[in-house]
């Protein structure tokens, strides 16, 4: 099993719930911690691993500054 998780913002992703939802770091460190334990003893631990990812907030952030660089009158297009 994957659990996606962003550090950024401290929120993993529910698959149940189909939504980004706030989760402590430290938390999260110890599912690591615990998976580095379960890679060290066994040959295939595949079950549990944090996979690092941008959330919603991020894709948020990252639409507002696209917003930013766009120009009024729409996008700018180069003279040839």
């Amino acid at each position: 099993m994957s659990l996606y998780y962003c550090s950024l913002h401290g929120r993993l992703f529910s698959f149940t719930k189909l939504r980004w939802m706030p989760f402590p770091e430290t938390t999260i460190n110890e599912i690591r911690e615990y998976y580095e334990l379960l890679s060290s003893t066994d040959p295939d631990p595949t079950f549990l691993k944090v996979i690092e990812m941008s959330c919603d907030e991020c894709t948020a952030t990252f639409r507002k500054i696209a917003r930013a660089h766009v120009h009024p009158r729409g996008p700018r297009r180069k003279k040839r």
